[in-house]
């Protein structure tokens, strides 16, 4: 037990560093992934018709309004003056839901993983309510038994981590006794020993790890991840559609997107309408693997759907449509028709993409 808690204690110190500079937003779509609430998101001024200059004034003036909103501090619903101090805390389940309300017959609005961190910023009960550095921020509910409250204290800052690359990976312990894990787990690493891992999990206790199934985060400096990297994505084939989910039991369109790039050092935002703000603009005749393909909804100009192109007119996604992760054809028509432009993530500068953003998303009324 003494050897547990100063694995415990030790764990803590270090993972609270490890987060502090990969900070990692969710979606809707035409295809079938519809919130149960709620209407889609505007696509980005860059993806539609040009506008008149009427229309170019409103346009910005509703910029401003949802700059000035997401500008507020992250407080809950209907307060004003945030009266309680942030608490941090690890997840320590294999994978918890994320809800939109303090019920779990609310809407689930994303997971976390074993080993992220959450911040929490109010507690009710058994429930806790934060945000998730890891997603930039996003917020949410969830039950305080899958959550572990940190000490605090300050890591040493070369404190090595893994990250599991593999759609699923199995944590063994020397009692015997396992834990299966998901791809974009992220744990610190203690040691390396005949072709494993040994990691800390939020427990306390050591287990480990194939070094087959994850890798050691910057390791190797200055390394650009490629598109082939990215195309790895064909081993989540088979999970069905989950509203809300980010592992290999079942994701959503954004929630895919988001695990493909985190399984590669890169967090992105975790909706598919702030997904579509990240990186750069890329013309449809100018495509290349790896690029982000954005779709809005057929009855309104909003952004409601997101997969990965890769490659002569085809690209990978989540859809509800599909049952799960598929591949369709940019000629389709149903995609043809409500295309809404593309983003290039890859072949740049990745310190910008990863740069450190604490300011926490609100959750958007329309993708909740």
């Amino acid at each position: 037990m003494k050897k547990g808690a100063q694995y415990l204690f030790l764990f803590f110190a270090l993972f609270f560093l490890g987060t502090g500079d990969l900070l990692a937003a969710r979606k809707i779509s035409s295809t079938g992934d519809t919130p149960p609430s709620g209407k889609a998101q505007p696509v980005k001024k860059t993806f539609v018709e040009k506008k008149t200059r009427a229309a170019k004034k409103a346009s910005g003036a509703r910029k401003t309004a949802a700059a000035n909103k997401a500008s507020r501090p992250l407080t809950p619903e209907g307060d004003k003056t945030p009266p309680y101090e942030e608490k941090g805390a690890v997840v320590k389940v294999p994978s918890s839901d994320v809800f939109a309300n303090s019920s779990l017959e609310s809407e689930r609005v994303t997971e976390v993983l074993l080993g992220d961190e959450f911040i929490v910023i109010r507690e009710d009960k058994e429930w806790a309510y934060g945000y998730i550095p890891s997603q930039k921020g996003y917020r949410g509910w969830l039950r305080k038994d899958n959550i572990a409250f940190s000490a605090g204290n300050p890591p040493p800052k070369d404190q090595p981590f893994i990250q599991v690359k593999k759609a699923k990976a199995r944590i063994t312990f020397s009692d015997g006794s396992f834990l299966n894990v998901y791809a974009g787990t992220r744990l610190p690493l203690l040691n390396r020993e005949n072709g494993r891992y040994e990691v800390i999990v939020p427990s306390g206790s050591t287990g480990f790890l194939p070094s087959e199934t994850a890798f050691v985060e910057n390791e190797v400096p200055g390394r650009e991840v490629t598109p082939e990297d990215i195309l790895q994505a064909s081993q989540f084939y088979g999970p069905g559609y989950k509203w809300g989910g980010i592992t290999a039991g079942g994701m959503d369109c954004s929630g895919f997107v988001y695990t493909v790039f985190r399984t590669n050092g890169i967090y992105l935002k975790r909706d598919s309408y702030l997904q579509a703000e990240e990186g750069l603009d890329v013309p449809i005749d100018q495509l290349k693997a790896g690029d982000l393909v954005f779709f809005k909804s057929q009855k309104t100009n909003r952004i409601t759907h997101v997969g990965i192109y890769i490659g002569n007119g085809n690209f990978i996604h989540s859809s509800r449509g599909k049952k799960g992760v598929a591949v369709s054809s940019l000629s389709d028509e149903a995609f043809r028709k409500n295309f809404a432009g593309a983003r290039r993530i890859l072949h740049l500068n990745k310190t910008a993409l990863l740069e450190e953003n604490k300011e926490p998303i609100l959750r958007h009324k329309n993708e909740s």
